[in-house]
């Protein structure tokens, strides 16, 4: 059963990790190295002598939609951390 609640804690979990990690790679390009990231079309953003356009404008619309992305993946694992977590409890609570 723990590992049972930890694939769901991760299935919970994870997502918003990667929102956040794209969130800040997003603004890392954009503030730090000045590149311009919109959901229209992928601009050039050369950081180091490699051309992250692509990458840019991707991890950007996953920044500004990642909500409805991963939200739905991200509550249904809560909700099934939360069930199994509630079976463990009652499972585990000595009967009287």
């Amino acid at each position: 059963m723990r590992l049972i609640r930890r694939i769901f804690a991760i299935l919970a979990l994870a997502p918003i990790v990667l929102w956040l990690l794209c969130i800040a790679f997003v603004m890392l390009l954009g503030f730090g190295f000045g590149c311009e990231i919109h959901e229209g079309f992928a601009n050039p953003c050369v950081v180091l002598g490699r051309d992250l356009a692509e990458t840019a404008y991707t991890m950007g619309v996953f920044a500004a939609w990642g909500p409805l992305i991963f939200g739905p993946v991200s509550l249904g694992g809560g909700f099934l951390w939360a069930i199994a977590v509630a079976i463990d409890r009652r499972r585990s609570r000595p009967r009287r």
